[in-house]
């Protein structure tokens, strides 16, 4: 599948998400982490592509996804589009016979992911889904710290997801904001991610009841509350809003145990986590303090490491994109299964498609 210089990568998308994805691969390429080559580059606007291509350094670009996906020269599909384009793309690179990540969400609706999901087990194709979250290290930290100590039975968790709508941004609010581009609001672009860590944490989830808003002219839902209950008896509730304040978008996570509480705050430039068992004096963890966890949830030894190799997983910037591409690329290369991949992608929606029917129906829904 790879030439001499590694596998060769070819990526379709270039908005903000896609170019995030180059800068951790080229990060990821420069340290030595891996032998890789961005071989081609694709966006619908060629004259983006062409000027995206020469500043990321690919030898060649397209503006149909076709032409990549059937380019000798590539091993590896990226799909970093708006949603509804990620079916025909992702079916025309499996069946290219190219290994396939796929931004999150991965299509539209779970019945579209299981198609997604059995293209490639038929091309037999490996495939890695974008739930970046998996690869942050404080949620790593998080799971280090419940193996480590008897926190008890999980009763309660809840994460507020926040972030800014920029209106003013043309593109992004045609692609977030028009239903006919995304396919779905908050509930499938955010919510996505933060269903499948408490999934992650807390396991299947049996029933959901779902609540959405509607609030800033949009054609998709901007706000979504959700309420979750896990097989194992645990509540997990979420509620997200694309709000138009001028704050720094804000990730936090509480979870409540029958003898101690995690907190966990993410993305406001003040990341961080609180810990506090019961009996013991409460503890906060900086992100200079969860640097190693990652690396060694990647298996790779910090000891005697240079800058330059540590810099991609340590980069708050980057560090969640290139470390699930470090993980994902690694299983490629040693013909082992990545996670997550289509098949978890397939769990997760079939979750959200159950909350856009109980947001409907106004009632909870049991998810079988």
């Amino acid at each position: 599948m790879s030439s001499e210089a590694g596998l060769r990568l070819g990526l379709i998308g270039i908005g903000k998400t896609g170019r995030t994805h180059l800068a951790a691969l080229v990060a990821i390429k420069n340290s030595g982490l891996l032998p890789l080559e961005i071989t081609a580059i694709c966006d619908s606007d060629k004259s983006k592509a062409k000027k995206v291509a020469k500043e990321f350094g690919s030898p060649v670009f397209y503006d149909n996804h076709n032409d990549l996906v059937n380019d000798e020269n590539v091993d590896v599909v990226y799909v970093c589009t708006p949603t509804s384009k990620h079916i025909d793309m992702v079916k025309a690179a499996a069946r290219a016979n190219k290994a396939v990540y796929c931004e999150k969400p991965v299509a539209l609706s779970c019945p579209q992911v299981t198609e997604l999901n059995a293209v490639a087990l038929d091309s037999s194709v490996p495939t890695s889904a974008g739930f970046i979250l998996r690869y942050d290290p404080f949620l790593l930290y998080a799971k280090e710290l419940m193996q480590k100590h008897d926190f008890g039975q999980p009763h309660l968790a809840h994460i507020r997801d926040d972030q800014h709508f920029p209106r003013e941004q043309e593109d992004y609010a045609q692609w977030r904001g028009e239903n006919s581009v995304p396919g779905g609001g908050i509930l499938l672009e955010r919510c996505t991610q933060d269903i499948d860590i408490l999934t992650w944490f807390f396991g299947d989830v049996t029933n959901i009841y779902a609540r959405v808003g509607f609030f800033n002219e949009l054609s998709v839902e901007d706000q979504a509350s959700l309420v979750m209950q896990h097989k194992d008896g645990t509540t997990s509730s979420i509620d997200a809003i694309w709000h138009l304040i001028e704050r720094s978008d804000e990730k936090s996570m509480e979870f409540f145990f029958e003898r101690g509480y995690i907190g966990i705050t993410l993305e406001s430039g003040n990341s961080h986590l609180d810990y506090h068992l019961q009996g013991e004096d409460p503890v906060r963890i900086d992100p200079e303090n969860v640097e190693t966890v990652l690396l060694d949830h990647l298996g790779i030894s910090s000891k005697n490491m240079a800058l330059e190799v540590r810099e991609p997983l340590v980069d708050p910037s980057i560090n969640r994109h290139a470390a699930l591409s470090y993980a994902f690329l690694n299983a490629v290369i040693s013909k082992k299964t990545p996670s997550p991949n289509f098949l978890d992608a397939v769990a997760i929606h079939k979750i959200v498609d159950a909350a856009y029917e109980s947001a409907n129906k106004g009632s909870p829904i049991d998810v079988l």
